[in-house]
């Protein structure tokens, strides 16, 4: 019998793959695996982290210094001498900040001695330092504001101060001179080259004594702006605007009276009799929203517990009563 055809040896295969393959037995009992240990450890990469931005709330701050002022120049002194001052100042403050919160700030004043100037300071304005500057002989104070109400203008503090100074901004000169039996006052004003605006709403007034006859009385400079009240006996000039370094002339004349006529003919008084007799004291009133009178200053900076981005806008201004004797 002859063998079967098997050229790839078909029959070999099939008795290898019965010799290799597992019985059913070892397929489903455990088989207990190694697993190789590779000693892996997590690999970390460095990377720069950018601190976190702080946004600070953003404020702003209005103040306002405000002065009323009477003065009265001291008399012998001369155009440039001595003026006392009284002075009745206010600070206004208004607040706006990015939150619904208004923080609080920090309020610094520079203000003259205890024993020149009187401070009354409101509620919510808590002073927190006080300290004497030793080269200016100043106050140097620190308050804490907590402004009550947002976008309301209030009332920080007030305060009172007599002084003396030399530095007014308005240099005043006037001079009475007698011809004849007529007398003649003359003004001249000059806005001070310190000043750092222009002097407005500014008014002149001679008050006419009774030693010179209401019924001669005439306006000889500034008639544009001049009224005589032959009631009130006052001659008034409503200049208006002064600007920064100009001046103004005005002068008012009239007969004197007959008894100080015939005492002028009869050389019975003295000139300097004479001078008190005829005086007409000068009274000028005006205003400016860009200047003070006084060394009181102010300055704002956040408060350091609630910091927040302040934004800081200031304004002064004064409104002034000035007398000035008038010499011959």
């Amino acid at each position: 019998m002859s063998e079967a055809f098997d050229p790839f040896n078909v029959s070999d295969a099939d008795d290898l793959f019965t010799a290799t393959v597992a019985p059913t037995s070892a397929l489903v009992s455990p088989v207990k695996t190694r697993v190789p240990s590779f000693n892996i450890k997590p690999q970390y990469v460095a990377q720069d982290r950018a601190p976190p931005i702080v946004v600070l709330p953003k404020m702003d701050v209005k103040l306002k210094l405000h002065e009323e002022v009477t003065s009265k120049a001291v008399p012998g002194m001369g155009e440039d001498g001595t003026v006392e001052l009284f002075v009745e100042g206010k600070v206004m403050a208004q607040a706006e900040s990015s939150i619904s919160k208004i923080p609080p700030f920090s309020l610094q004043i520079t203000s003259p001695p205890s024993s020149e100037c009187d401070i009354v300071y409101q509620n919510f304005c808590k002073v927190q330092t006080e300290r004497k500057i030793q080269v200016s002989k100043q106050r140097s104070i620190k308050c804490k504001v907590d402004i009550p109400q947002p976008k309301a203008e209030c009332e920080v503090l007030r305060y009172s101060m007599t002084a003396e100074t030399k530095n007014m901004p308005l240099l005043v000169q006037s001079k009475a001179s007698l011809k004849g039996n007529v007398c003649r006052v003359g003004i001249q004003i000059r806005s001070n080259l310190s000043n750092q605006g222009d002097i407005n709403d500014l008014s002149i007034s001679v008050p006419i004594p009774n030693t010179m006859q209401e019924s001669t009385v005439k306006i000889t400079r500034g008639a544009d702006t001049g009224s005589w009240d032959e009631c009130k006996r006052l001659v008034t000039w409503k200049i208006g605007t002064l600007p920064h370094g100009q001046s103004v002339l005005v002068s008012v004349e009239a007969e004197i009276s007959h008894t100080m006529a015939q005492l002028v003919a009869d050389d019975d008084i003295s000139s300097t009799k004479f001078n008190e007799k005829i005086q007409c004291p000068v009274l000028i009133r005006c205003s400016s929203l860009s200047d003070t009178l006084t060394d009181f200053a102010l300055s704002a900076s956040p408060w350091m517990e609630d910091p927040s981005t302040l934004s800081l806008q200031q304004g002064q201004s004064y409104r002034l009563l000035h007398r000035v004797p008038t010499r011959k």
